[in-house]
């Protein structure tokens, strides 16, 4: 158990840099960067994920083996995940306004109209191609491509089910088994999850559900990164061949890839 003490302060937060220092500075910089210059997303992509990518690298020896166990069906679950995400886009934004809605009307009818929230639809989002030149935009793509693939799911897994998932357990969470159950911290990390996805959080929800019972039943975070990459490579691609931007909104955290 860590102790209590400032010694014991310094320990957790030694032990839980190397999971929480990307994520970290992935929000940070989406809060002050990208929110001064929201125009200039795809130009500031680049240079977000090779911050991550940096610190991901840094402090790669201190994290667990990041090695997947069952390659194959980790794959299948990423490429079930998207199909999730793509046909349940619909139901999502449907729920998302009902309970805005609901949210609405709650805080007229106790004179807190001020409250009231802007009821959203799908996210916006930016095709590269009809912001900049073709060869520009393919470079751009590609950045956010990899980006998605490579660093972000990394990136989250780490933080979600490397460490928060466990921490809420116990908090020496080195201590606790990667994948292991406990309902409270299995649901609020999967609706916290859901929380940094916007307007689309009942798809947060779902997918959660499904990335988290996937590690819990294999207690391997490289399968759980392997199903994510997956989901987020075949997501864009899907944005790439249908014209259909929005999965890859450029507002914060409103879609799965980020």
């Amino acid at each position: 158990m860590i102790k209590t003490g400032t010694g014991g302060k310094k320990s957790l937060l030694s032990e839980s840099a190397p999971y929480v220092a990307p994520l970290l500075a992935f929000m940070v910089f989406l809060m002050t960067v990208e929110s001064y210059f929201p125009d200039q997303h795809y130009l500031l992509y680049p240079v977000k994920t090779l911050l991550v990518a940096a610190l991901l690298a840094w402090h790669w020896r201190m994290l667990p083996s990041l090695k997947p166990s069952a390659i194959l069906m980790s794959v299948v679950v990423g490429v079930i995940a998207v199909f999730l995400w793509v046909e349940l886009d619909p139901w999502a934004m449907s729920l998302n306004g009902m309970v805005e809605e609901l949210f609405n009307r709650v805080v007229s009818s106790v004179g807190l109209g001020s409250w009231q929230m802007a009821v959203d639809g799908a996210p916006d989002g930016r095709n590269p191609f009809d912001l900049y030149p073709a060869g520009e935009a393919w470079v751009l793509f590609g950045f956010r491509l990899l980006g998605i693939t490579l660093v972000v799911p990394v990136m989250e897994e780490i933080f979600w089910r490397g460490f928060l998932m466990r921490w809420l357990i116990k908090d020496d969470f080195l201590s606790v088994p990667l994948g292991k159950y406990q309902p409270f911290s299995f649901w609020a990390t999967t609706l916290l999850f859901a929380s940094i996805h916007g307007s689309e959080w009942p798809l947060g929800i779902v997918v959660g559900v499904f990335f988290g019972a996937w590690f819990v039943r294999t207690k391997n975070l490289g399968n759980v990164i392997l199903a994510h990459a997956v989901t987020n490579f075949l997501l864009a691609i899907y944005c790439l061949s249908t014209d259909d931007w929005h999965f890859l909104s450029n507002v914060g955290h409103a879609t799965l890839p980020h």
